[in-house]
């Protein structure tokens, strides 16, 4: 049978991003359905208007293997052998933003920044859809102190599909945490908590710790 190699690629994303577990206010959040530019919805009405990569197609055994061994490399850190598994992968599949995406952490892991945001934005530009692209690179350019920057890219990743949750998540903490801008960030926390049917208990707490503030704010006025 033979196997995608997006779907394949879903599978090494999960390995280097936070999945089922909410982290800390200050860390960023991938959900699975990221990589194919969806995040986890209250309604399954809710649907990305277009999701990454559709025009995928269907790996040869060589690109299997090669994906194993950059897998394998990725999960030892060794990231020589996984660059040049990723690098072959994206020559032979070119209209695949999942190895260009895997390209950017690698070299982010490698603290070669230069290269990292160079392949998250190949990876964009590959495939404007690709919601986990925007928001991984929009992580790495906050990691850098490049909010204003950071801000765009989320607005952009909103731009292709506004009920993102993922993204909401991601500039709500942006706002709060490294902006000041705790109004805009219970917006989008609000947002994020609608479209995930208000499960995540922290990002409540989240909320009702901003509500408070904002009530001393104007009892103080």
């Amino acid at each position: 049978m033979k196997i995608q190699v997006a779907m394949l690629l879903l599978a090494l994303q999960l390995l280097l991003s936070a999945c089922g577990v909410l982290p800390p206010r200050g860390a960023s959040v991938q959900s699975a359905g990221e990589a194919n530019g969806a995040g986890s919805v209250a309604s399954a009405a809710l649907k990305p208007p277009v999701r990454a990569d559709q025009g995928q197609r269907d790996a040869s055994p060589e690109a299997i293997r090669r994906f194993g061994r950059a897998n394998l490399a990725m999960e030892k850190e060794d990231w020589s052998t996984a660059i040049v598994e990723l690098q072959w992968l994206l020559e032979n599949y070119p209209d695949l933003s999942g190895p260009c995406l895997n390209l950017a952490l690698v070299y982010q892991h490698r603290d070669e920044a230069d290269l990292a945001e160079q392949y998250y934005r190949y990876a964009m530009q590959i495939n404007p859809n690709n919601l986990s692209a925007y928001n991984q690179y929009a992580v790495f350019l906050r990691e850098q102190g490049r909010f204003s920057e950071a801000k765009q890219v989320y607005k952009e990743a909103l731009s292709v599909w506004e009920a993102h949750p993922q993204t909401h998540l991601n500039i709500g903490i942006l706002y709060d945490l490294y902006m000041g801008e705790q109004g805009l960030a219970l917006k989008h926390f609000n947002r994020y908590q609608n479209l995930t049917g208000s499960k995540d208990q922290q990002v409540a707490g989240w909320i009702v710790d901003l509500e408070r503030q904002s009530m001393m704010l104007v009892g103080g006025n």
